[in-house]
């Protein structure tokens, strides 16, 4: 059977795409060998904020004690936890396929390949044929010498999330975004916690001031994470409690699981690419222009296969954009406006590019922060660690970025994201009013502070002028 489109990979950007051509009226198939939903609902996005969200009650036990209301100890129920998990993975899961269904997209629940000029061999032995062929086959995760998934003691994030067992003393190597947000939730349940990066930073990929990250990691070390940055794991030996980690110099590190995070790479590999003539750069990135088309004509790539932030949202979006050009519109893609969410404790979150970018970038900016502890809601969830902070354009008061690092950061950061990606200027977030008492007031100030207007902290400005 011919199809007007062909999508390798179910995925957030493969199965938006399918959606998009099957809302356009066109005959579409959907390839994926695994679970629809790809590594984002399955074994990454949904399950570690499902865990997060649980996790988070434990510490705010915690903080309600201060509040004075007091629990017995709570008890952990590993097993019913991961049950729950998986209950919100499923009903997720099962709703994309309910949709596809009623947009009449063909799921061809196999693997692909491709095998020339709009043909995909499956696995099955069968062929099919298309118009138009998109890859959206997503990533996987890294592994560096001396570390190897099929060692029983060391995880990938997909063993972590499968929450098996609790470990006594966990290593986690690698202080990215993965890395630091099962440090988060595996400390919350109880382990001793070791974050191991080589690099002379944390979340050193992510566009970050060094306010926000040295903020970060306040608080894991409050919370009893150790983190140590410029340190390379090496390799580990087991012995009889566990195994230690061999650190460069000749130091080690005694744990019982070692959890590796160093970053995920593109499935570009085995795909047939070669049949067609796609090209990809010496990181496995598919080559790509404008529109999304492949070194090879009528083939196209999204996702975690092409450059970019690895997002969920950033796939889906390529995904929608791919599919509405194929009916004509045309695509209008912002990587620095793609947002950004951390969920550690406390959650970061981004739009736009931070104070360091735009100073690199040539900018001349104003920046205005404004501290949680000064938001009577913040206050009032006893929450009052972290900050907003606002870049926006020396001359035109456009907003170029903002940063937020504390509670619900996650949630507030999409407003900032409108600002960001319509060019509104500060005058337009403080002349917008914000109910109170809420966190969102908290960007407003910012905004105010960066023109030295702010109401409720003393002004850069001001103090200059006393």
């Amino acid at each position: 059977m011919g199809y007007d489109v062909a999508i390798i990979g179910g995925g957030p950007g493969g199965y938006a795409c399918a959606i998009r051509c099957g809302q356009i009226g066109l005959a579409t198939a959907l390839i994926e060998e695994e679970r629809l939903g790809g590594v984002c609902l399955n074994w990454g996005c949904i399950p570690t904020k499902s865990l997060y969200a649980a996790t988070k009650l434990l510490a705010g036990a915690e903080r309600a004690a201060q509040m004075g209301i007091s629990f017995s100890k709570p008890e952990i129920d590993l097993k019913q936890i991961a049950e729950w998990k998986d209950g919100v993975v499923s009903q997720l899961t099962d709703g994309v396929g309910t949709v596809l269904e009623k947009n009449g997209v063909e799921v061809v629940h196999e693997r692909g390949k491709l095998a020339g000029s709009g043909r995909i061999d499956l696995s099955s032995g069968r062929t099919i044929e298309a118009d138009r062929v998109v890859l959206a086959a997503g990533s996987r995760p890294i592994e560096i010498p001396g570390f190897s998934f099929g060692d029983e003691a060391v995880w990938s994030s997909t063993d972590a999330l499968a929450l098996r067992e609790i470990p006594d003393r966990l290593a986690v190597i690698g202080g990215g975004v993965i890395g630091l947000e099962l440090a988060t939730i595996y400390r919350r349940l109880g382990s001793a916690v070791s974050v191991i990066e080589l690099l002379p930073e944390i979340l050193s990929i992510v566009d970050l001031d060094r306010r926000t990250v040295a903020t970060l990691k306040r608080s894991l070390k409050a919370i009893g994470v150790e983190v140590r940055t410029g340190t390379k794991a090496e390799g580990f030996e087991t012995v009889d409690d566990g195994v230690d980690v061999l650190l460069e110099g000749g130091s080690r590190l005694a744990v019982d699981r070692i959890l590796l995070a160093v970053g995920r790479r593109p499935k570009s590999e085995d795909l047939g690419l070669e049949t067609v003539g796609v090209e990809t750069d010496d990181r496995g990135f598919i080559r790509i222009d404008d529109r999304l088309e492949t070194t090879a004509e009528g083939i196209f790539a999204i996702g975690d296969l092409v450059p970019g932030p690895m997002l969920a949202h950033k796939a889906s979006t390529e995904g929608i954009a791919l599919a509405d050009s194929f009916d004509g519109a045309a695509i209008d893609l912002d990587h620095d406006g793609i947002p950004q969410a951390i969920f550690t404790d406390p959650e970061i979150a981004s739009a736009g590019v931070s104070e360091h970018r735009a100073k690199e970038d040539g900018r001349s900016v104003l920046v205005g922060r404004f501290p949680y502890a000064a938001l009577g809601k913040a206050l009032g969830m006893s929450e009052p660690d972290g900050f907003f902070q606002v870049v926006a354009g020396e001359d035109d008061h456009r907003i170029l970025g903002v940063q937020i690092i504390g509670a619900e950061a996650s949630d507030l950061i999409s407003e900032a994201a409108v600002a960001v990606r319509h060019g509104l200027s500060l005058e337009d977030v403080i002349e917008t009013v914000h109910p109170h008492p809420t966190l969102p007031e908290g960007l407003k100030e910012a905004c105010e502070n960066a023109l030295g207007r702010a109401i409720h902290v003393v002004n850069r400005s001001a103090r200059k002028e006393a």
